[in-house]
Parts: structure tokens; C-alpha cells; sequence
């Protein structure tokens, strides 16, 4: 069997191109494929580890060995040259695959791979334009905000006839992004029969990526089934069809953790929580650029002579700030020049060595006038939120009125809503803490990350007692610099008489989940 070495290059990162560990490939085709009869389409072809596997899965059904009833598509040259080395008599079509068209082709009874997966910043242009298109021609409205792999999804599906099987290598966004939304819907309504596995550990050791696998069927026992395994080994011997259904909800992550989401869904029945979208609204802060250039320690302005009136106190990210209250030490200064402001010689020569750094030719920079004015929020923020993390997130209160960087988020309160320490000391809570687990974004770094909008969705506990929580704001601005999350939490449940040991331990298990998909293994890894 062929076994292509893994080179995640930053030109096959742009491509959305990753390698794919041969235990996915093997499931997969084994699930998809079996009749020796069955026809299929490869969208995403790569150099071939998808149709090796189905060359294996034929020549152990009493199928064609040499790939005759496969269609695969690969826009790469070179990688097309592999497929059709290895199946001689595939039809290899060197092509964007939105630019195959459905009716072009006969209707396939099986799809099967691991489509590109490039984030939305990146997927521009008229290759996004076609794949919009793509989706809407199936019915699906897919926003902007969409990575490659949601148009892929839904384009690929036209290709199936009625009773085909569509199995797929995605990432975990599918389960829990409001921009998968319409292609979650568009799949419950498309397959009688869908089932989701998700991994414990990382699969993909290259890609900063949590993956889960789409099984979906017409000829399968009706349902919406997830399955949790602990790695790709773990595969083997799996009959997805012995699983029973489970309610397909919005967010198909609730169907991952049951029980945690249980709680969850308690909590959002109790008249004691809100979200923090009631109380204030939450922006991304200043994209200077550069932030190691524009955002300067004290010693290192005044070494520079830098003149105070350029100099802007600013909270660079959350590890500059482990805590929720901002001391001395940890303030950054933040270089803020007005447009048409007179430059001094020391900010002149500070800005000189710059230009000889490139930092002007930046793509932030060389886009605005001049390069080193550093466009910022009109309104100061009451507190920060950093925008990703690992452990927990928390509250930042900005007593000092600082500038936040866009690695954390500005929290600005709305009139009536309690104060930023109380605030704090409440959001420090297992309730908030789980929130962030549910609404938040989980990747395969093991880092969570909250974009503003689900930064609004987070579930703030009503706090009826403010001075009570401001009075502690130093035990747990304390408590969360040791690390010590279990107890601030602890604490903060107890000052907020809510439930403390079901929701920590509920938050535990999604926590540990998502820092669990960090764990190496060796693995054999295949280019799909």
C-alpha cells in the first residue's frame, strides 16, 4: 500500500491541504463502499491515500482493482499525476472541484474524503464566489464567515444519487459554529440516518485542527447518532449502525457530552443566570499590525526617550494579565501617534527602525496613512476578555482606561448592569466557565477560542449581592494567577449560592476533552 509522507508546507496550509492517518481512510471507505458495483467520487483527491483505500476495499469485495468505478478530482497537478498512477483506470479530472459541475457526471452511489479546509479570511475570491454559488444551487445559503469545507459538504452531496453514502473528514466546527448551521440543517434533511465520531486525541498532528467524521446514508436505521472514540486505533471494529439515535439538536455538540450539556440546559432554565449580552457588548480590540513594534514595555520607552504624549496604556494579551485586575508590572504602553501629529527626533528615529525592519511594508500597515497611526475603538472598555485561551476565561477589569490589543476582547457594559469587579468575581464561576466550553470554539491545538458574538452568549450568573463579589475580587484575582481555577470558581459559586459540584465537573469533562485532543501519538499519516 502506498503511504505518502506528511509535508503540511504554509503553501499547503493556504491550500487547506492536510494528511490523512490511514486508520480514517480505512473506516471510511469500509463504511461507504459495499457492493462491488458501487460507483464513487473522490472531490478532494490529493496524491492518493483516499483511493488507495478503495482500491484495498474493492479488491477484498470482488470489485475492479483498477478503479473504474471511481471519479476523483484534484486540482493539483502533480498530485492528479499520482491518483492516476495509482488507479490506472480511474477517471482523474484535474480540476477545482466547484468547477465540476453534478450533471456533468453520472450520479455516484458513494462519496468519500477529506475536503480542503481553508478558514474564511483565506477562502477569497472567485474560487469562493463559485463555491457560493455551488451551495446555493443545493439550496443552502452559506454566509462569508464560511471555511471551504461547508461549500465542499454541500456540493458534494449533488453528486450522490438518492441512496448514497456521504463519508467525510471535517472539522469539529460542524458540530457547534453558527455558520455550519445551514449545512447541518441541509444534511438532516438530505440523510434519514447521520452519525458523527469524535475523537478524544488528536488525529491530525500537523493541523491546529480538531477533526470528526460525517456518515451519512438513505439506507441506514433512522437517526442522528454521535459516536466517541479515543483515536483514530480505536476505529476498528466500530458498527456505527448498533448505535443508538439521539435528538439532533441545533448545535450537534450537546449529542457529544450529553450529560454536560444536561446541565448545561438546567442552567439556562434557572432565572439566576443571563448572558453577558444583557449586560454589555463585547469588540474586538486594535489591529496594530505589529504588536512587538507598537506596543512597548516602560523600561523600554523610556530607554527609546519616547515622548509620553505617543504613549497610550495598553493590555498586549491575556498572558501579560494572568489574573482579572491589571497591576503596575503588567502594563504595556501602546504607541499612538494621531494622523497629522509633529514627530519629535526620538519618535522619528524609534520609527526609522522600523522601515528598516519592514514593519511599514506589513499588510496592516502599508494599508493605512500613515503606516504608523494605529487606528483604535472610539470607546474605552470597561473590561477585557481575552479572545482565546486554554484553561478558563476571564473578566479583566480596566480600572486604568487601557487599550486592548485583538487578542483581547474590549467588554463594554451597558447602563444598569453591575460592575466590572463584581462582574468578574461572577464570571469566575463553574457556570461561566462551562458557558465557555459550550459556546466557545474548540480547535485541535487544544486552545478554545470566543469570537465577540459568542463572547455575548456567556453565561453570567444574576448577581444580587455586588458589594459581596467586589469584596472578593482579590481573593480570586489571587487565586487565578496560582492556577488555582477550581478554587475561584469554587468560591465564586459559594458567594452566588449556586451549584457548584455538577456544573464544575460537567465543565471538567468538556474541558478536558477538548486539552486531550493535544496529545501526540505516532501514527502512520497519509496525504488524502
Amino acid at each position: 500500500m502506498a503511504v505518502a509522507r506528511i509535508d503540511v508546507t504554509e503553501d499547503a496550509k493556504a491550500r487547506g491541504a492536510f494528511y490523512t492517518p490511514q486508520s480514517l481512510t480505512r473506516f471510511l471507505v469500509r463504511w461507504a463502499v459495499r457492493d462491488p458495483g458501487d460507483t464513487v467520487l473522490e472531490p478532494a483527491a490529493g496524491d492518493g491515500a483516499f483511493v488507495q483505500a478503495l482500491l484495498d476495499r474493492f479488491a477484498d469485495i470482488g470489485g475492479l482493482s483498477g478503479g473504474a468505478p471511481l471519479l476523483a478530482v484534484e486540482r493539483q497537478v502533480d498530485e492528479a499525476a499520482k491518483v492516476r498512477t495509482i488507479a490506472p483506470l480511474a477517471r482523474v479530472l484535474t480540476n477545482n472541484f466547484f468547477d465540476v459541475e453534478p450533471h456533468s457526471v453520472p450520479p455516484v452511489n458513494v462519496v468519500v474524503g477529506n475536503p480542503p479546509y481553508i478558514r474564511y479570511h483565506g477562502f477569497v475570491g472567485e474560487v469562493r464566489e463559485k463555491a457560493l454559488e455551488r451551495a446555493r444551487a443545493q439550496g443552502v445559503d452559506l454566509t462569508n464567515l464560511a471555511s471551504s469545507w461547508a461549500h465542499f459538504v454541500v456540493h458534494a452531496t449533488g453528486f450522490l444519487d438518492s441512496g448514497g453514502r456521504l463519508g467525510l473528514v471535517l472539522p469539529a466546527e460542524l458540530l457547534h459554529t453558527d455558520y455550519a448551521g445551514p449545512v447541518r440543517a441541509f444534511l438532516t434533511s438530505r440523510f434519514r440516518s447521520i452519525t458523527v465520531i469524535a475523537f478524544d486525541q488528536a488525529v491530525f498532528e500537523s493541523a491546529q485542527v480538531d477533526a470528526v467524521l460525517l456518515l451519512a446514508s438513505n439506507d441506514e436505521p433512522a437517526g442522528f447518532r454521535v459516536v466517541r472514540v479515543r483515536n483514530g486505533d480505536d476505529l476498528e471494529g466500530i458498527d456505527v449502525r448498533r448505535v443508538a439515535s439521539q435528538s439532533g439538536e441545533a448545535r450537534w455538540s450537546s449529542a457529544v457530552d450529553e450529560d454536560a450539556h444536561g446541565v448545561y440546559s438546567e442552567l439556562l432554565a434557572s432565572e439566576s443566570i443571563g448572558r453577558l449580552g444583557s449586560l454589555a457588548r463585547v469588540d474586538i480590540g486594535f489591529v496594530s499590525g505589529a504588536n512587538d513594534f507598537f506596543i512597548l514595555t516602560r523600561a523600554d520607552a523610556a530607554r527609546l526617550g519616547l515622548p509620553v504624549g505617543f504613549l497610550t496604556p495598553a493590555i498586549r494579551g491575556p498572558r501579560d494579565v494572568p489574573g482579572v485586575v491589571i497591576r503596575d508590572e503588567e502594563a504595556r504602553l501602546l504607541l499612538e501617534i494621531p494622523r497629522h501629529a509633529q514627530l519629535d527626533r526620538a519618535t522619528k528615529a524609534y520609527l526609522a527602525k522600523g522601515e528598516r525592519a519592514g514593519i511599514s511594508q506589513r499588510y496592516k500597515c502599508r494599508h493605512r496613512t500613515p503606516w504608523y497611526s494605529v487606528p483604535l475603538p472610539k470607546q474605552l472598555p470597561d473590561a477585557f476578555l481575552p479572545y482565546m485561551h486554554h484553561q478558563a476565561p476571564r473578566l479583566i477589569v480596566n480600572r486604568d482606561q487601557f487599550r486592548n490589543s485583538n487578542l483581547v476582547h474590549g467588554v463594554s457594559l451597558t447602563p444598569g448592569a453591575p460592575a466590572a469587579v463584581a462582574l468578574a468575581v461572577a464570571m469566575a464561576s463553574s457556570v461561566t466557565l462551562l458557558s465557555a466550553e459550550i459556546e466557545g470554539r474548540a480547535y485541535g491545538g487544544g486552545v478554545l477560542k470566543l469570537e465577540t458574538k459568542e463572547a455575548e452568549r456567556l453565561v453570567v450568573p444574576v448577581v444580587p449581592d455586588a458589594a459581596t463579589l467586589e469584596a472578593a475580587i482579590g481573593p480570586v484575582d489571587a487565586l487565578l494567577r496560582r492556577g488555582a481555577i477550581a478554587e475561584a470558581a469554587a468560591l465564586a459559586d459559594r458567594l452566588l449560592q449556586l451549584p457548584h459540584e455538577r456544573t464544575w465537573q460537567a465543565y471538567e469533562v468538556l474541558r478536558d476533552r477538548r486539552l486531550g485532543r493535544r496529545m501526540r501519538r505516532s501514527i502512520p499519516r497519509m496525504r488524502a
